[in-house]
């Protein structure tokens, strides 16, 4: 993941969560969802975020690990230029498609909304930039043939538009016969794929991540714990993966 994308990403997520009021949740629920999220978001699967899309990278199966969804492009891309809000109609709808890819690229400052909410947020230094560039799946509703952009009038951009068919690949199983991988549409593999401290790919343990039961104590948010990263056998230790205190220390999503 570079660093337009992610970016992009972390916009659209904050708009988002924002909306949907995720502030309310419980704090210990919402501390494992913020965990999960450092862990999933560099691989994105089917985290079922962002009003119901999911981020991607492009269409074509850009990420394997196991788990993750398997994007195969179904029509030739559809690329407009348009001002403000406007609707985009893709073509005859192929018989296997079912999502659809967006490339949008803010030409002005400003904020992109796609259908389902999610918003793209551009300053003047991101626009014709590649920092100005996002790529985003929406599952494809039946019928539709069309997706709209909102925006206001004074902004431009581009949008691609590829109708994609997507599968989600199986989750690997070790010797153990724990399964491991990427969370998706199914739940949640035994060993979840992160990225350690040390910049090096592997697993943390599903039950590691979830929150240390309340002391009745404690009343700010969960201290920092520091737990295993293995490779996929689930013994094999090659470094560590911090959860919880400063959300943007000591953790790196997947790359």
């Amino acid at each position: 993941m570079d660093d337009h994308f992610a970016g992009a990403l972390r916009a659209a997520l904050i708009e988002h969560v924002t909306e949907q009021g995720a502030e309310h949740r419980a704090r210990s629920t919402a501390r494992r969802r913020q965990a999960r999220l450092r862990v999933v978001v560099g691989a994105v699967t089917g985290l079922a975020v962002l009003g119901g899309g999911v981020a991607v990278a492009a269409a074509g199966g850009w990420f394997s690990l196991p788990g993750s969804d398997v994007v195969t492009t179904s029509a030739p891309a559809v690329t407009v230029t348009r001002s403000g809000t406007a609707t985009v109609e893709l073509g005859a709808i192929p018989s296997d498609a079912t999502d659809v890819t967006l490339q949008l690229s803010c030409l002005t400052a400003g904020t992109f909304t796609f259908s389902d909410g999610a918003s793209m947020i551009c300053s003047a230094s991101d626009a014709g930039t590649r920092q100005g560039v996002t790529t985003y799946r929406l599952p494809l509703a039946p019928g539709q043939h069309s997706i709209t952009i909102t925006s206001s009038p004074a902004t431009r951009w581009t949008l691609i538009a590829t109708f994609a068919h997507v599968e989600v690949s199986e989750w690997g199983r070790n010797a153990d016969g724990l399964t491991y991988g990427v969370q998706n549409a199914h739940g949640t593999p035994d060993l979840i794929a992160v990225t350690a401290t040390n910049g090096r790919e592997g697993y943390a343990f599903d039950r590691d991540l979830d929150p240390p039961p309340p002391t009745g104590l404690q009343t700010g948010p969960e201290p920092a714990r520091t737990i295993p990263v293995f490779t996929s056998d689930g013994h094999t230790r090659i470094g560590v993966f911090v959860i919880g205190g400063d959300p943007h220390e000591g953790t790196t999503p997947i790359r």
